[in-house]
């Protein structure tokens, strides 16, 4: 009092302008970078196939996951409803097809970017693509996982930009956390958690483990949350030649899930060797892929294949596939 009061705003001097859709998300808008959404679309509630947690749909005759943001999206109060002048482009809940790939090569250091790594991101509604003046967001607040700066509508409004990488980074790492948390809570006694593996405590032999053979990573992580909360432990292969090499290093598996079209070598071929080499014949074979065609069938069968699905694939019929080609195979 009798002094007065000084005020100084920081304006920000860098600005840049990007093509954004327009989303909206439990009320509140979010703005997505374009270049790493190739294709928006309508999956009907039946189409969507709900397995160990997750969700999957398929398109292009690939199963994809399926992550519905308003999961995800929480607020810890009351938020007022956003909208526009304008009507909603799509007004019912969308699903954004992101190339991981292109979403990636902002930030390599959070995944390796691979082809035809896609994913599926569910929001409540859609309101158009704009151009937008974009700007990084100062000061000591720090942004919530998942976001990279602010979008400025034509209008004024400010709203959240939405970075792909960094978003799908941290569910993946939630979805982690929580599958961890899941199998020490359902294994172990709470004061014996961080103390000793299950096997070492229970007594009992150690879990079997199952080789997962694809050239899709998100094929890959959606199938060992499905086969790891059913008890079993995971290995990974990228092909048909990395799974040869793996096995041929001295990994032990009980059961190997193999696609049949990948680089290097494709799942005939690794059929073909893993018949012929006498150490590994006995190891039952599912093959898991796309092609539901009755010759590609034939094929894998006559080659040595244990069991054919395609997909989409029914999870309770995989895993019962699963244990009882497991029964069978000697000790």
């Amino acid at each position: 009092a009798g002094v007065g009061t000084t005020f100084t705003l920081s304006v920000p001097f860098t600005l840049s302008v990007a093509r954004v859709l327009i989303a909206e998300c439990r009320g509140m808008l979010l703005a997505f970078p374009t270049d790493a959404i190739a294709e928006i679309t309508v999956v009907p509630p039946e189409q969507v196939i709900a397995t160990a947690g997750n969700q999957a749909f398929s398109w292009n005759g690939s199963m994809v996951q399926l992550i519905q943001l308003s999961q995800w999206l929480k607020f810890q109060r009351p938020y007022p409803v956003e909208r526009l002048d304008n009507q909603a482009a799509i007004a019912v809940p969308t699903v954004l097809l992101i190339n991981q790939a292109n979403a990636n090569q902002a930030n390599a250091n959070h995944a390796n970017s691979s082809a035809d790594q896609w994913l599926g991101l569910q929001v409540d509604c859609c309101w158009g693509e704009q151009e937008v003046a974009i700007r990084q967001v100062e000061g000591g607040l720090p942004l919530p996982p998942g976001f990279s700066g602010c979008a400025i509508l034509g209008d004024g409004r400010v709203v959240p930009l939405v970075s792909f990488t960094d978003l799908l980074y941290w569910i993946a790492s939630c979805e982690r956390s929580q599958l961890e948390s899941l199998r020490t809570t359902a294994f172990l006694p709470t004061h014996l958690a961080q103390s000793a593996p299950p096997a070492a405590l229970s007594g009992q032999p150690r879990q079997p483990t199952v080789l997962i053979v694809d050239d899709s990573i998100n094929v890959r992580r959606f199938l060992a949350l499905t086969l790891e909360r059913a008890g079993y432990q995971v290995a990974q292969a990228k092909d048909g030649q990395d799974a040869i090499d793996r096995l041929s290093a001295g990994l032990a598996v009980q059961a190997v899930i193999c696609d049949i079209e990948m680089p290097r070598l494709d799942g005939y071929g690794f059929l073909t060797q893993i018949r012929s080499t006498p150490k590994f014949r006995a190891i039952p074979v599912a093959m898991l892929t796309s092609r539901s065609g009755e010759k590609h069938r034939h094929l894998a069968m006559s080659l040595g294949a244990s069991a054919y699905f395609s997909k989409p694939y029914n999870e309770q019929m995989l895993l019962q596939t699963l244990e009882s080609l497991m029964q069978l195979t000697p000790a």
